[in-house]
């Protein structure tokens, strides 16, 4: 395993030993002509209510939208 990829499966880990609940559901990266992707995150011990969050433009020369919570 490389080291994303150990790195990758530690944060999967955690998230699962700590009840860490991520709250993103849609893609957050748009780059060009490559598929859309899920990289930015919102984890969080399960907060009341359920956080909302909303999908903003990307700031500046970003291909990753602006996350507000």
């Amino acid at each position: 395993m490389d080291n994303a990829g150990q790195w990758s499966e530690e944060v999967l880990q955690l998230t699962i030993v700590n009840a860490v609940d991520q709250w993103v559901e849609e893609s957050t990266r748009y780059g060009g002509e490559e598929e859309p992707s899920l990289l930015d995150l919102v984890c969080t011990k399960k907060p009341e209510p359920n956080p909302i969050i909303q999908y903003l433009r990307p700031m500046g020369r970003s291909d990753h939208e602006t996350l507000e919570m």
